[in-house]
């Protein structure tokens, strides 16, 4: 695995590519706007170029978008569904732009309507957002699945992506905190083995594009998504360890959206430990 960060794009978008060079990213995740506004943010060429001339140098590679938070993809609500999939397009846009894998996106919830109506809705906004753009992938998240969240088992990402055909614009990103939320005991190599087995058959290993890790605060199978400092909560170091040494798993690109170990030094602690991890189980 290659690690990353979630890094800011506070005063110019060209600026967290320093940012992740000083806390030793390999790879880099970014939002293009304010996470929890629908408001869009149109960066100049020049700023634009210079991201791309940076992220050259530094070797950052890939590069993610993640979407708003305020997506829900299965909303009945048609003023939020619109701006739902006009905010998947403005990400996907930007990764277009500046030669980006992806957007990486939470789909929302499915509230009281039936799985076959949130699937027609998911199928109508990913059909949109693909014809409005050239090459970006569409990155799947899962969920904890609480309170109707969409996304919260592998059988409900196998039936979106086959809703869209398999088409080779989907993607997949695990989060280690989801995961361990909805039930999996991803704390040992044997847990972890099984969870990826389990993935593979029912949706394809193929499909996976990428992994959020995020220790948690909460314990196995709460449903609850709080997440931890790697090592600092239920998950632990050996799990973290099985993870990002697994064999089916060491191609991916792995992004920390974790709390930061001390305000001065936002992740580094984080990314130096899993790189610990890394090296001391591939031997």
């Amino acid at each position: 695995m290659k690690f990353g960060a979630h890094v800011s794009i506070s005063g110019a978008i060209h600026l967290a590519i320093d940012r992740a060079v000083r806390i030793g990213c390999e790879c880099l995740q970014i939002f293009v706007g304010s996470p929890r506004m629908w408001r869009e943010i149109i960066y100049s060429d020049a700023n634009l170029d210079l991201f791309i001339e940076k992220r050259e140098k530094a070797k950052l590679d890939p590069l993610v978008a993640h979407t708003v938070y305020l997506i829900n993809l299965g909303s009945a609500n048609m003023e939020v569904y619109g701006k739902s999939t006009g905010a998947l397009i403005h990400a996907l846009k930007a990764m277009d732009r500046l030669h980006g894998l992806g957007a990486i996106t939470h789909l929302g919830s499915r509230g009281e309507r039936s799985w076959s109506d949130v699937l027609a809705r998911l199928r109508a906004a990913f059909v949109v957002a693909l014809e409005a753009t050239d090459r970006a992938m569409i990155i799947v998240e899962n969920s904890v699945g609480a309170g109707g969240q969409i996304g919260g088992t592998f059988e409900e990402i196998r039936d979106i992506l086959a809703a869209m055909d398999w088409h080779p614009r989907l993607g997949v990103c695990l989060d280690s905190c989801h995961l361990f939320a909805t039930g999996w005991d991803i704390r040992t190599e044997k847990g972890v083995d099984a969870m990826v087995r389990a993935f593979d058959k029912t949706v394809g290993l193929k499909r996976l594009q990428a992994f959020h890790l995020n220790d948690s605060k909460m314990p196995l199978g709460s449903k609850v998504d709080r997440h931890e400092n790697i090592g600092d909560g239920r998950i632990g170091r050996p799990g973290f360890r099985a993870l990002v040494n697994h064999p089916k798993l060491r191609r991916l690109p792995a992004f920390i959206e974790t709390p930061h170990f001390e305000h001065d030094v936002p992740d580094r602690r984080n990314l130096d430990l899993l790189k610990r991890l890394r090296d001391s189980g591939s031997h």
